[in-house]
């Protein structure tokens, strides 16, 4: 697949951008906003955190029995797995905001519903990003205590991940579904416009098909009954023939028994 990079392909891609930035100047500003203040809740909570383990120490109930504070340096990935894997993770994590980034700027026309869960991994795949490059490892301060299986720690970056991908889950199910049921429903509509027009025939059942159609009627066992009538009661010649023949043997097998 060759792409074409000439001058003019550029001017008109410029161009393109430039109406639509124009008529969604707004909505853009909007999505940056959500994606900064995602990126400040989750450096801000890490910053301060660290000044509630000094006055409290660690670790630190802030919900007796629902929340808990409690530090920890993550070399993995969200909520501790994947540990020791810092470079890959951050190789990784760089690939997949640039692409969703990339995406949002590419796909203006795409719902709101399909952009903020991606507006919302992007923020904190680059909050845990920021933490790799800067200290080698993420900082991760909370842990709910309700949980008795539920052991991870995180912070606010995973958790805008994971509701994000959950989000975005849903989104493209419900997208999914809607497409589908479309596709359907056109299908039927233009079915339906053949069938009145009469370029197609209605559905026939199988059990209805010809027999040349339906090899399942098709049998050597097939037998026709034909009521009786006074012309097919009559014996042809072949059928007196027959008879005669039939005769002859009850004779002789009669004669041979005398």
């Amino acid at each position: 697949m060759k792409i074409n990079l000439s001058k003019e392909s550029l001017k008109k891609f410029a161009k393109s951008a430039y109406e639509v930035v124009k008529k969604r100047w707004w909505i853009i500003l909007i999505e940056l906003a959500l994606l900064a203040l995602i990126l400040v809740a989750d450096q801000l909570t890490k910053i301060h955190v660290m000044d509630a383990f000094e006055k409290h120490g660690d670790p630190y109930e802030v919900m007796p029995g629902f929340l808990t504070l409690t530090f920890s340096e993550n070399t993995g990935a969200g909520f501790g797995i994947f540990k020791n894997n810092t470079t890959a993770l951050t190789v990784i994590t760089i690939i997949v905001v640039v692409g969703v980034l990339g995406y949002l700027a590419a796909a203006q026309k795409q719902t709101m519903w399909l952009r903020i869960p991606l507006i919302m991994i992007a923020g904190g795949g680059i909050g845990n990003t920021i933490d790799r490059l800067a200290l080698g490892y993420v900082r991760d301060f909370m842990q709910f205590a309700f949980l008795e299986h539920f052991k991870y720690i995180f912070n606010v970056a995973d958790s805008f991940v994971t509701v994000g991908a959950f989000m975005l889950v849903i989104v493209l199910v419900v997208m999914l579904v809607k497409e589908g049921r479309k596709n359907k429903k056109e299908f039927e509509e233009e079915q339906a416009k053949k069938v009145a027009g009469g370029h197609v025939e209605q559905p026939m059942d199988p059990l209805d098909a010809p027999k040349n159609i339906n090899p399942m009627l098709s049998s050597p066992n097939t037998y026709n009954f034909v009521e009786p009538t006074e012309d097919n009661t009559e014996a042809t010649p072949s059928e007196d023939g027959g008879k005669q023949d039939s005769d002859a043997q009850k004779d002789d097998s009669g004669a041979h028994f005398e």
